[in-house]
């Protein structure tokens, strides 16, 4: 099986020393407690939180997908 997708609740973990995008990072440094919407532009949630994989198996794609919650 080969990962074919993640989606992911947050783009980044809130915290000063987590990768943050370039156009929000002024704004997320600013205020602290506005920081959930602006890790979570899409306003996507996976379970509580977290993200799902789907794989994908190359050599025989008639197989069923695999999905992973994280």
């Amino acid at each position: 099986m080969e990962p074919l997708l993640t989606v992911a609740t947050f783009e980044w973990d809130g915290s000063d020393r987590s990768w943050v995008p370039g156009g929000v990072r002024a704004a997320a440094s600013a205020s602290a407690s506005g920081r959930d919407h602006l890790r979570q532009p899409t306003g996507v949630q996976i379970g509580g939180g977290h993200r799902q994989q789907i794989y994908v198996c190359p050599a025989e794609p008639e197989h069923p997908h695999t999905e992973l919650v994280q």
